[in-house]
């Protein structure tokens, strides 16, 4: 299994479409076979469904993400737990062992500026 994460620095991006890197994960049995993190080379929103699964990634982790992007991962088979936050090894820690703490919602448009707020339960914006 590839697991994909939405990376900031240290910690779990929380837009999707603007996400220039990620932490990938390749599980083998429940524990970590590799890992790396990668650049999406420009691969910004529309076209990061895609990039991500020519990588054979079978799940992503963000925080957010708007339906557009919700919609492509899906057709490409892509399992999604957003509303994830913090530091990446936490997350990575907390996904391992079934704590990871994510509630699987977004924004359903990103044609607006707005900020993102996950600890209250999702965007801020008023689209969701």
């Amino acid at each position: 299994m590839i697991i994909a994460i939405a990376t900031e620095g240290t910690n779990v991006s929380q837009h999707f479409g603007k996400c220039e890197n990620f932490t990938i994960l390749e599980l083998e049995n429940s524990a970590i076979k590799s890992k790396a993190l990668i650049n999406t080379d420009g691969n910004q929103h529309g076209l990061l469904p895609a990039f991500l699964a020519s990588k054979n990634v079978n799940v992503v982790i963000v925080g957010g993400m708007g339906d557009g992007a919700r919609q492509n991962l899906i057709k490409n088979k892509i399992d999604i737990l957003s509303g994830a936050a913090g530091d990446i090894e936490e997350v990575i820690k907390g996904y391992l062992d079934g704590s990871l703490k994510f509630n699987n919602t977004g924004c359903s448009s990103h044609e607006h500026s707005h900020e993102h707020n996950h600890e209250e339960g999702g965007c801020s914006c008023g689209h969701n």
